[in-house]
């Protein structure tokens, strides 16, 4: 079934010749404006997507180390992300969410705290992450809230949306950073979140779902999840 819908802004560039767009670029584009506009000192990198950015960055330091009279090779083909070295663990002996845990982090998985009960517990039973993936981010990623915590290790972003994991997350930042209401107010704030994707194909099992997350967390749990941006 379908989980949730969500949309953003692609930076597509329009050339000179046809503002009307229809010849728009997908690819990415870096722009010298000292030869198109007479503005020195000015480059935009735009265009393309993620998965090039490493590329886009490369482009926009050559252009720039060109004007600034420096010859030396870029290296950002060459130099590996933290955690994306090879590997050569033999990781069958792992715990499904250790192996979930490599699949996000590469060769940085074995700064995670496993191999007891604590750490191994499952936060987020949808994505595989544990108590000691999320521990890891806390105190190695500098993740203070909810929604960083998501983008470093995927709570929140399986089946259920949140509904189970939420709460669990938002326990250990509290008992991390020493403040359980802004705990609550994070948890709110992230569902809420969560809900915008979830709205627009709530219907079937999806709203059904939808409707006993919010008893969980409005009914058992007393949190309110309405308006809570207006209060902060």
């Amino acid at each position: 079934r379908i989980l949730r819908a969500y949309s953003g802004v692609r930076p597509l560039v329009a050339s000179d010749d046809d503002p009307s767009g229809r010849s728009i670029s997908r690819g990415i584009v870096c722009l010298d404006h000292e030869t198109r506009d007479g503005i020195s000192g000015f480059i935009t990198i735009t265009g393309g997507k993620l998965i090039t950015y490493r590329l886009m960055a490369e482009w926009a330091t050559d252009l720039a180390c060109k004007k600034l009279g420096v010859n030396a090779k870029c290296q950002t083909a060459d130099i590996c992300l933290p955690g994306s070295e090879k590997h050569k663990d033999d990781n069958a002996s792992h715990t499904t969410a250790y192996k979930a845990a490599e699949s996000r982090h590469g060769s940085l998985t074995n700064k995670i705290a496993t191999g007891d009960n604590y750490s191994d517990s499952l936060i987020c039973e949808c994505e595989g992450v544990s108590v000691g993936e999320v521990n890891y981010a806390i105190n190695e990623l500098h993740v203070h809230n909810m929604i960083n915590l998501r983008r470093r290790t995927r709570v929140g972003m399986g089946t259920c949306q949140g509904e189970l994991c939420s709460c669990r997350a938002a326990g250990l930042l509290a008992n991390s950073h020493g403040c359980s209401q802004r705990a609550k107010e994070d948890l709110a704030s992230f569902l809420n979140e969560r809900w915008k994707g979830i709205a627009p194909i709530a219907w079937g099992e999806s709203l059904s779902e939808a409707q006993f997350t919010s008893w969980i967390y409005e009914g058992v749990c007393g949190l309110s999840l309405t308006n809570n941006e207006d209060r902060q």
